[in-house]
């Protein structure tokens, strides 16, 4: 992970600094003053990337006085750039946000975060291949966390080494090889239980052979059974068949009797029927010449009425279109009455509005309110002056709060100076001469003096604006009481406008309408409309009188129609007999002739019937016998089809134990894989496990490890002291422990690190610490590619801190990036490029120098 630019807002001493970039910074040192957020700017870098810092809780981060804050760190690696963005809110509570995208080849951002923060903090961690507890333990070394490896546990340094050697792996792989195991013992123990079983019922087998002959034997008894009762049954097999010809020509010459009786009974029926029929026709035909004389009469009559109907018809056609010609000559006056009205109506109301008198003077009006819309645009900019000045005397109160808890700081770090007896200073824990105690105490004199300035300055700004604000309101006040006028003055303005309008175009329109009045009033008067409808009205009249109607002749005619009518009936009725007559005698000969042909049928289908019931009587003595033989038959066709199945199964069962032998072969040489996979798989638990490979590893390890560490050590000692990492140890009650141990070599012997302690203690941790960051920077994967070192050196004189600038130089070239943390000059001027940290009143600024 190589850093290449940072933004942060409202991070600890931070609100919104420019944004630190990181390209070309090889070598480096953060300086600035105690407080200014040195140590805050990798706690940025941390938290971006893990969510985690110094402090306890991530409320805690956020800037004093504000709500929200985020910080975005752009880095390289393994060749891509990517950028995680994580944010923070007071407002709610979990109130954050974590973002993670990638560069694509426009350099454009893309968004590759997972569905929630818990999985996008996974995937930054496996994108990184270490967590931030492994970051802190090796490649960051935070202010006074040196000793955080040495001064753990044997158990928790193997641990650490673990982690950074990334063994984790050989765990997942032990884990699933247990896994493989499981699975196999599993398997093998099913493969026996089946072994067993088909060993069991390959015991089975002796018996099924035995029942195999006896199902033989009884199969073939049942079959010679089923063969004689067969030949016995076909003696006898014909009768149901002819039983059932039998009695099917029986039903049919029943049927066949019943429908013959029917038809004597219809024949009989029609019979009647036309004798009634040749009787009433015969009835009419004798009044045949009373009947034509009054038919003769009623036709007479009938057309003297239609003729005399005819005209009358067109009387009332004549009638129904003079209406409708009058009705159109009344809808035609009244059309011009209701135009006449019309334009009355509208000659009143122009010479209303004409005449109409406009109050008021429509141009004093308008003067009034040109006044007052120049009093609302001096409103309207009074108030946006208010708006200015409320926002800059917010920003001068923040501003002033700043102030004065960074000059209470500085007071209370000014007496604490000025109140030091010794010569450690209280501020950083370094040594304090009396010119570094001057030199300081002017410093944060002349700090607190411009703090001041700058607060006395902002508290004049202040009473200014209040008093500016407040005449601002007094005039708004008076401005508002007069616009009240603006609404009705308006209003007012419209409405005389309106009718001075309304009036000239009255005036314009009051000659057309008049002149439009007289000339339909002309018409009215002279009856000079609807000419053609008059025409038309006159030309019916005449045609009317022309038809020639006698309404006395038409009354005539319908009085005989009305006593001579049923001649109309009785004529019909007597054609009908006439025509009818010869057809009705005709067909009551040939109803006597059917009752006559059907009743000799029926007498030939009563024989019929006495000789097939005979047949039927001997036939079921036959049929009776068949049903006993067809029931033995089956009977013993069913006990040789279960003789039968007994046969099939018998075979089955010993085809069945001859799969099962085959199948007892594949078992067991399927049983000896699996015994082989076993015996590999355990092989592969214990090279997986803790004192397999991983083992080997560690112990490889400890070497370079040791190697690295006293290279360091050997530079910032002078030669003066070496280290050892022990991995055993005996045992007091016998036997040898695994451990961790440190042991330190010097010119006063071999001791413990815990007999360690201040700057030679200070060096072995440093020099470990960074062998850590090396080991992991080449072994772990994690492509570690910047050293972070926070620490003050405090412990160190001059020649220790010359020892450990020449270690740092001396391992550059293991990282692209190494950032050291340090306020003291002489160490500054041995790195060449400085990010210096200056605390403001406006937050913490960063600038590379």
């Amino acid at each position: 992970m190589l850093p290449i630019r940072l933004e942060i807002k409202n991070f600890l001493p931070y609100i919104a600094p420019d944004a630190v970039r990181f390209d070309g910074i090889h070598l480096a040192c953060l300086t600035g003053a105690n407080g200014a957020g040195k140590s805050s700017l990798l706690d940025a870098i941390t938290w971006a990337l893990w969510g985690k810092a110094r402090a306890k809780r991530d409320e805690d981060l956020v800037h004093m006085g504000q709500q929200d804050m985020y910080v975005q760190l752009d880095f390289e690696q393994e060749g891509q750039i990517y950028r995680v963005i994580r944010r923070r809110t007071r407002r709610q509570r979990s109130g954050g946000t974590l973002d993670l995208l990638i560069q694509d080849e426009d350099e454009q951002f893309t968004l590759i975060s997972e569905p929630n923060m818990k999985a996008t903090q996974t995937r930054i961690n496996h994108l990184l291949r270490l967590d931030y507890d492994t970051f802190t333990n090796s490649a960051f070394l935070q202010q006074g966390k040196a000793d955080a490896f040495t001064t753990k546990t044997p158990r928790e340094r193997k641990q650490i080494l673990s982690d950074i050697l990334g063994l984790a792996q050989w765990e997942r792989y032990e884990e699933t090889v247990k896994q493989h195991l499981k699975s196999i013992e599993a398997e093998l123990q099913v493969i026996e239980l089946r072994i067993h079983e088909i060993d069991e019922e390959l015991a089975k087998e002796p018996g099924l052979q035995v029942a195999l002959v006896e199902a033989e034997r009884a199969q073939a008894e049942a079959k010679q059974a089923l063969e004689a009762a067969e030949v016995h049954l076909k003696e006898v097999e014909h009768a149901p068949l002819e039983m059932r010809g039998v009695q099917q020509s029986l039903a049919d010459t029943e049927k066949r009797c019943k429908e013959h009786q029917k038809d004597v009974e219809v024949a009989e029926r029609e019979v009647d029927h036309q004798q009634q029929r040749i009787d009433a026709f015969e009835a009419v035909i004798a009044q045949r010449q009373a009947i034509e004389s009054g038919y003769a009469v009623l036709k007479a009559a009938r057309e003297a009425d239609h003729d005399l109907g005819d005209k009358l018809l067109q009387l009332s056609d004549f009638d129904q279109e003079q209406n409708t010609l009058e009705k159109a000559l009344r809808e035609a006056r009244a059309t011009l009455e209701n135009e006449a009205s019309g334009y009355r109506a509208r000659i009143a109301e122009l010479e209303r509005t004409s005449n109409q008198a406009v109050s008021g003077d429509i141009e004093a009006v308008q003067v009034e309110v040109l006044e007052l819309q120049a009093l609302e645009i001096e409103r309207d900019n009074l108030q946006t002056l208010n708006s200015q000045l409320g926002e800059e005397r917010a920003e001068l109160d923040a501003t002033n709060r700043a102030l004065r808890t960074e000059m209470l700081n500085i007071k209370d770090r000014l007496d604490r100076l000025e109140n030091a007896a010794d010569a450690t200073c209280p501020l950083c824990g370094q040594p304090l001469d009396e010119g570094h105690r001057t030199e300081l105490v002017d410093q944060l004199a002349a700090d607190g003096t411009l703090r001041g300035d700058t607060f006395r300055g902002n508290e004049k700004r202040l009473k200014t604006i209040v008093d500016d604000v407040k005449e601002h309101k007094q005039h708004l006040s008076e401005i508002d009481i007069n616009l009240k006028r603006l609404p009705p003055l308006l209003e007012r303005a419209g409405l005389l406008q309106a009718q001075i309008n309304a009036a000239r175009q009255a005036s314009n329109r009051l000659d057309e309408e008049q002149v439009s009045l007289q000339a339909v009033e002309n018409m009215l008067e002279s009856e000079a409309f609807a000419l053609e409808i008059r025409n038309q009205l006159n030309t019916l009249l005449l045609r009317r009188s022309e038809v020639g109607y006698n309404r006395d002749s038409h009354d005539t005619a319908r009085k005989q129609l009305a006593t001579y009518s049923d001649f109309e009936r009785q004529q019909n009725e007597l054609n009908l007999a006439l025509q009818s007559l010869p057809e009705a005698q005709s067909a009551f000969e040939g109803a006597r002739l059917r009752v006559e042909r059907n009743q000799k049928a029926v007498l030939d289908d009563q024989k019929q019937m006495q000789l097939l019931q005979s047949e039927i009587t001997r036939l079921q003595v036959l049929v009776d016998e068949y049903h006993v033989r067809q029931q033995e038959v089956d009977r013993l066709r069913l006990s040789e089809r279960n003789a039968y199945q007994r046969l099939v199964n018998a075979r089955q069962e010993l085809d069945a134990l001859e799969k099962q032998r085959l199948r007892k072969l594949e078992l067991q040489k399927r049983s000896d894989q699996k015994r082989h996979e076993e015996s590999m798989y355990k092989e592969l638990r214990v090279a997986f496990g803790k004192n397999g490979i991983p083992a080997m590893i560690i112990e490889t390890a400890i070497p370079e490890l040791e190697y690295a560490s006293n290279q360091l050590l050997s530079r910032m000692s002078g030669g003066r002291m070496h280290l050892r990492f022990n991995t055993q140890r005996e045992k007091i009650t016998g036997g040898i422990a695994e451990t961790l141990d440190i042991e330190i070599a010097d010119e006063l012997g071999t001791r413990s690190y815990e007999m360690y302690s201040g700057g030679e203690a200070f060096r072995i941790d440093f020099a470990i610490r960074v062998a850590l960051s090396q080991m992991l920077a080449r072994r772990a994967g994690a492509h570690l590619r910047t050293l972070f070192i926070d620490e003050g050196f405090g412990t160190q004189d001059a020649d220790g801190r010359d020892r450990l600038v020449e270690a740092i130089t001396a391992i550059q070239n293991d990282f692209d990036m190494i950032l050291v943390i340090t306020h003291i000059d002489e160490l500054r001027d041995s790195f060449p490029v400085h990010i210096v940290i200056d605390k403001t009143p406006n937050g913490s600024r960063i600038s590379v120098r």
